[in-house]
């Protein structure tokens, strides 16, 4: 077991990366139903109305499984050119985890202002 965890396998981009992946595929796949659902994209935007609900969750799990798939990626990627766990390594890994996290919160956040008006109503075309 101390292996594993010592192993430059077991990092943060990779790790991560599988949670976004599997998170995308089960959101895409069971979509929540509700806002009290125990899982799904949370905000305040997202909250104001069912149509804005459905629309974040769609964009939160389409980019949570592209950024998995770029995480897992570049997990490996570190855990090939590092041949043993260091500070720079804990820096190189999780570094893109908290980018990634920032950009699916602003890429969601912005095409709902994009689709729907202030009181929550889709704009059209």
């Amino acid at each position: 077991m101390k292996e594993i965890i010592q192993s430059t396998y077991f990092n943060a981009s990779l790790l991560a990366g599988i949670v976004f992946l599997t998170m995308g595929f089960f959101i895409r796949r069971f979509p929540p139903k509700s806002k009290n659902t125990w899982y799904g994209y949370r905000s305040t935007l997202s909250t104001k109305n069912t149509a804005m609900w459905y629309a974040a969750n769609n964009h939160a799990a389409y980019i949570s499984r592209r950024l998995g798939t770029l995480l897992i990626i570049f997990g490996i990627g570190c855990a090939i050119f590092f041949t043993r766990q260091t500070e720079v390594f804990f820096y190189c890994t999780i570094t893109p985890v908290i980018m990634s996290v920032l950009y699916m919160a602003g890429y969601t956040e912005w095409r709902l202002s994009q689709e729907f008006d202030e009181e929550g109503n889709r704009m059209e075309e």
